[in-house]
């Protein structure tokens, strides 16, 4: 199945990468039909039209199926320095399902800025590659103090924590989940402990120390998995 994204599913033209991807590296050609996903779990069939110069014209067939989820799985990390790494990151992040990314600037955050239209690219391409119908929001970054001002009150909070020794807890009643995850350097003293008193449990990621990609995608990974 060769699937593309739009964001909507509606949409009568393809274009921009998604055009260069479906007519130059795929060669598809008028009247074939191509699948559509809006990234928020429907599945369409259309056929292109006519492709011109810079986009080609399609028709929606069909939808194909729409899945729903029951909970969301939310990754917060503090920025990491490299942008590869961070890329990396957010790739790994789509192909195992989770629903939204928070960046978080912390105490020992070595970084400020992102490229979001690079991270939006990844997704799509991550998306695409493994076929998946669900597109994760990516949130503006933002203080961990300014973060902690959302309370959450419905979900299982957990912060990934090397003290810890409790492992993280099968979720039975399909509820949302949420996971912290520091810098390099970890979260500061304080910062656990504001943590700890709004309600996040420190879980344990293992006996190594993480980079703060490998982290979250361990962190991601026991959230889709419980």
């Amino acid at each position: 199945m060769q699937l593309f994204y739009t964001s909507n599913p509606n949409a009568t033209i393809l274009e921009d990468d998604e055009f260069f991807h479906c007519t130059k590296v795929l060669r598809n050609r008028e009247n074939d039909n191509i699948f559509l996903t809006d990234g928020r779990g429907n599945l369409f069939e259309s056929k292109i039209l006519k492709i011109k110069k810079n986009h080609c014209e399609i028709k929606k067939l069909k939808k194909i199926k729409t899945i729903k989820k029951n909970n969301t799985n939310h990754v917060v990390c503090s920025i990491i320095k490299s942008q590869n790494r961070l890329e990396w990151m957010i790739e790994k992040l789509t192909e195992i399902g989770i629903d939204e990314i928070t960046f978080i600037s912390t105490k020992y955050s070595e970084r400020s800025n992102i490229n979001y239209k690079r991270i939006d690219k990844k997704i799509i391409s991550a998306l695409k590659q493994c076929k998946s119908l669900f597109k994760p929001k990516v949130n503006e970054l933002i203080s961990l103090n300014e973060f902690l001002k959302n309370e959450y009150k419905k979900s299982n909070k957990y912060v990934a924590d090397i003290s810890s020794k409790i492992e993280m807890k099968k979720n039975n009643n399909n509820e949302n989940s949420l996971i912290l995850v520091g810098p390099e350097g970890d979260f500061s003293k304080e910062e656990l402990e504001i943590l700890n008193k709004k309600g996040y449990q420190g879980i344990s990621l293992g006996n190594q120390v993480l980079r703060s990609e490998t982290a979250a995608l361990i962190s991601g990974y026991l959230l889709v998995s419980k």
